[in-house]
């Protein structure tokens, strides 16, 4: 059956983050869970999803309880925005966002509280989430916004040499050494490098050879992320050399263990 209501898509997403906790929680228990990984096909499923999160935005009240279509549709803003400002972009996208004012905000960033308690999912951490509360979630899940795919493939290849077994292993010790070096990009990326576990979950995923899986992030995602760094030339070989270097040195870690 075709998932059509905002009730129906709701279910949908709820049997896939509850399942995704469950497997994630298999592997490393308490790794997060991010709105992003919702599984849907980006050309066919994702767009009626889409359709439906602004007619519930266009009706006469925003909706209470079928509420993670919405906080699906707010990570997918932020994973495709470009600039500093993340609500104009989705007002313009969202006819009938403007009039909700700082209460829609405030709705966004409530279901978003309620999707980190029931599915385990990413908390926003860092002096800018701290500052900025309500964009600070959606950005959150939206794992790796697009225009700071090309930072992170540029960080990775310039400090690839700095690579070891331990720290390729060690996320948070991976996202505090490159959040360290990031002083060169952009002031967008930085503020995003603010939430260094993030960044180290980000960035050891991405680093991982063609033949490996990582239990902290789906692979849809990850192979969504590589494929538009891939739209980059300069920034696709720079991931490359990135992962090839990493690749080898856990080669040698494994060979001296």
């Amino acid at each position: 059956m075709a998932v059509e209501t905002i009730g129906e898509w709701h279910g949908h997403l709820d049997a896939h983050f509850t399942a995704l906790r469950s497997r994630r929680d298999s592997h490393l228990p308490g790794s997060p869970v991010f709105a992003l990984e919702h599984g849907l096909d980006l050309k066919k499923q994702l767009p009626r999803l889409k359709e439906v999160a602004r007619a519930a935005v266009a009706s006469s009240r925003l909706p209470a309880q079928p509420w993670l279509p919405l906080v699906v549709y707010a990570a997918e803003i932020g994973y495709g925005y470009e600039g500093d400002e993340y609500w104009p972009v989705f007002e313009a996208e969202t006819p009938g966002w403007e009039r909700r004012g700082s209460a829609g905000r405030e709705y966004i960033r409530n279901k978003y509280e309620l999707f980190a308690t029931a599915y385990g999912g990413a908390r926003p951490s860092g002096a800018w989430a701290r500052w900025f509360k309500n964009i600070a979630w959606p950005i959150t899940h939206a794992v790796l916004p697009v225009d700071l795919q090309r930072h992170l493939a540029r960080l990775l290849s310039d400090y690839r040499h700095e690579f070891t077994a331990e720290l390729l292993e060690d996320h948070d010790a991976l996202g505090k050494r490159l959040a360290a070096y990031s002083g060169g990009t952009s002031s967008r990326f930085q503020k995003f490098a603010e939430n260094t576990s993030l960044l180290g979950l980000v960035a050891g995923s991405l680093l991982l050879g063609d033949e490996d899986e990582t239990p902290l992030l789906s692979a849809d995602v990850l192979h969504r992320i590589v494929a538009d760094l891939s739209h980059e030339r300069q920034a696709g070989a720079q991931l490359r050399n990135a992962k090839r270097t990493a690749v080898q040195v856990r080669r040698k870690g494994l060979l001296g263990r």
